[in-house]
């Protein structure tokens, strides 16, 4: 999984009732079809004796606790900022999100425990056909809950959400893994295949692991926001008239919005009360492209000479 392909940019267009609406909307989803999924597969287990099965049914039982990780991770980023928290709950998402990664690892690992044991263990498929009707279901809801997490990801900018897709997905190959398996271990008679099937799928699981891992730590450490966001927010900065320098900027990703700060040169002859109508004007700029950013501006006074940082 690349690591930008976590939506880190809040959209530009949705009010907070909107984006609180489908935040909501996808993490009950999230929740309500990772419970189905393990009564359904843990049934299909007990019923084919797969060890590609059980892989699959650990993997959901994991994706039951990492989706009521998001239901209230997602809740509490909504949360308004309060005295305890000024800036916030959205690093929630961030923490939601590695706490994911740890789930998913976990899965990965027992997978390829269960795989291996299995390879000097086999044992033969049964109900074959059982087996890949549970998978077709389990696919079915899982493609349904992938398009709608990624819908809800790429509008909010949610973190959680979209981690939560990725791992999702994961969870589709897994079920197209284990089908295969199911059938070809089914008609060859060969139980090789349904053991090294399991292992493949705990490789590609460990991996997508790797990438959401990468991600939340880049926001629970405070990484810079993207490099085209920070170029956006100078030209808007330098855009107003009576802007003449801009230097200093610093950003962070809280989860679900940018924090920015960063100086403002105007000439020394502008009185304190137009200093202030003008930085609230580049706000407002600013808000219009990054809305929910929390803007904090220093002016000075233009050829003072003062310490900056050495950061480009």
């Amino acid at each position: 999984m690349r690591e930008d392909s976590v939506n880190n940019e809040p959209h530009k267009k949705l009010s907070t009732e909107q984006r609180t609406l489908l935040i909501k909307s996808a993490s009950y989803a999230s929740l309500g079809i990772a419970l189905s999924l393990v009564v359904l597969k843990a049934w299909g287990w007990q019923e084919t004796a797969s060890v590609s099965m059980l892989s699959s049914l650990a993997d959901s039982i994991l994706d039951v606790f990492a989706s009521a990780i998001t239901f209230w991770a997602v809740r509490y980023s909504l949360l308004p900022a309060d005295s305890d928290h000024r800036f916030g709950h959205g690093k929630s998402e961030g923490l939601a999100a590695l706490i994911q990664a740890l789930i998913i690892t976990a899965s990965g690992l027992y997978v390829c425990y269960e795989a291996i044991k299995r390879i000097f263990l086999p044992k033969q498929i049964t109900e074959p056909e059982i087996g890949l009707g549970v998978i077709i279901i389990a696919t079915a809801a899982t493609v349904f809950l992938v398009g709608l997490q990624r819908y809800v990801g790429k509008k909010t900018g949610s973190v959680a959400i979209t981690a939560d897709a990725i791992h999702y997905q994961s969870d589709m190959l897994i079920n197209l893994g284990v089908g295969l398996s199911i059938i070809l271990t089914s008609w060859t008679g060969y139980t090789i295949i349904d053991p090294m099937v399991g292992i493949i799928i705990a490789i590609y699981v460990l991996n997508s692991a790797i990438g959401i891992t990468k991600h939340s730590l880049k926001i629970l450490l405070d990484h810079e926001i993207p490099l085209e966001a920070r170029q956006a927010i100078e030209a808007i900065s330098l855009a107003h008239a009576d802007v003449c320098g801009f230097h200093d900027m610093k950003t962070r990703f809280s989860g679900n919005h940018f924090i920015v700060q960063f100086h403002l040169e105007m000439t020394p002859e502008i009185s304190l009360l137009r200093t202030h109508l003008i930085l609230d004007e580049v706000e407002a700029e600013i808000e219009k492209q990054y809305p929910g950013c929390e803007i904090l501006i220093h002016a000075d006074p233009l050829g003072f000479a003062e310490r900056r940082d050495h950061f480009p």
